[in-house]
């Protein structure tokens, strides 16, 4: 059993003056005091609760390592065309490029020579030895974010008309997503030394039907699967809404270790359809205005013995904002420190 607590940067700048502007971003020393700062607040407030013990300070260098994210969730997407927007009180995102058919069509998957030499992967490159210098172990390793995801930055919703006017562009466009996905996860790993767990966000699949998934986005999830498997590495799938009707299709994936799943989900057959994998459920800040102390204690607990084990279940309550009163996350956590002691028995 395992809890994840992350509040806002909305939050944190409105409370502790954070800044999340793009001299942020491209100050690594200036981003890990940061967020060592941040990391000593959650322990402060939340550490009694016992979910935190990972968290340590990388100053003492007990972080086994430190991630370089300049470009946030949103690389992918920058690599590709997309610009980066950043604001101090929220996380990079990418600005929408809606690349023209011929664009699109014209485009070449890139070598891993032309991906070495990009100013984006250069960038992060500096910030790694700024930070092995300070004597940090640092990953290059990057959120790959999810082919869907990245493919409506550079489309636009013109890409919801291209799946029945236009599906050899479709392909293109995953075709080319999935490739710089895959030689970005190869390049830094082969940078950092070592393996990486590799993941898929599908955020975006909620807005699509199962027969759309399937005909289109699926055979790319699946290669990335393969990648991960001949890797000998772990392999998870993120869609944190509406993953009940896309089970058929993930049960297709023959090698998964972990799903990400929204709290819209029933859990209870969720496992029951994926007996092995472990199961993070997100519960979102909607729930969280929704339903009072009492309620989310019910929820958190019931949802835990219907998807169990407690050692193959957990939760991730993320951009908790500033209207979410304080109790509600004190019962959150009180569920968990219940769920801890019961599964000690």
């Amino acid at each position: 059993m395992f809890l994840n607590l992350g509040f806002s940067n909305e939050w944190w700048n409105l409370n502790y003056g954070m800044d999340f502007s793009e001299k942020t971003f491209m100050d690594p020393i200036k981003k890990i005091q940061q967020q060592d700062f941040m990391d000593s607040v959650m322990r402060e407030r939340f550490g009694a609760w016992g979910f935190l013990e990972n968290i340590s300070d990388t100053a003492v260098l007990s972080r086994p390592s430190v991630a370089v994210e300049p470009y946030g969730h949103r690389f992918i997407a920058a690599m590709l065309g997309a610009k980066v927007k950043y604001t101090y009180n929220q996380a990079p995102w990418a600005v929408t490029s809606v690349l023209g058919a011929d664009e699109i069509m014209s485009l070449e998957p890139v070598t891993q020579k032309e991906f070495s030499k990009s100013p984006l992967v250069r960038e992060i490159v500096r910030q790694c030895d700024i930070l092995g210098g300070s004597g940090l172990n640092c990953s290059a390793q990057q959120n790959l974010s999810g082919i869907m995801n990245t493919a409506i930055y550079l489309r636009g919703m013109d890409l919801f008309f291209d799946f029945e006017d236009n599906p050899g562009l479709v392909h293109k466009l995953f075709s080319l997503i999935a490739h710089m996905m895959l030689a970005s996860y190869d390049y830094f790993c082969g940078f950092d030394g070592k393996k990486s767990p590799l993941g898929i966000g599908n955020c975006s699949v909620a807005m699509l039907s199962p027969r759309i998934y399937e005909e289109f986005e699926l055979p790319y999830d699946m290669a990335m699967m393969e990648h991960a498997k001949a890797a000998g590495v772990p392999f998870m799938i993120h869609q944190d809404s509406n993953v009940d009707v896309f089970a058929d299709a993930y049960k297709k994936f023959g090698y998964v270790s972990s799903f990400d799943i929204g709290c819209d989900t029933d859990v209870a057959r969720f496992r029951r359809e994926f007996p092995d994998v472990c199961i993070n459920v997100f519960v979102y800040a909607s729930a969280l205005h929704e339903k009072n102390e009492g309620e989310l204690f019910d929820y958190i607990v019931e949802t835990a013995e219907s998807g169990g084990p407690l050692d193959k279940i957990g939760f991730s309550v993320f951009d908790v904002d500033e209207g979410v009163p304080m109790g509600r996350i004190e019962s959150v956590c009180d569920a968990f420190a219940h769920l801890k002691e019961k599964g000690k028995k």
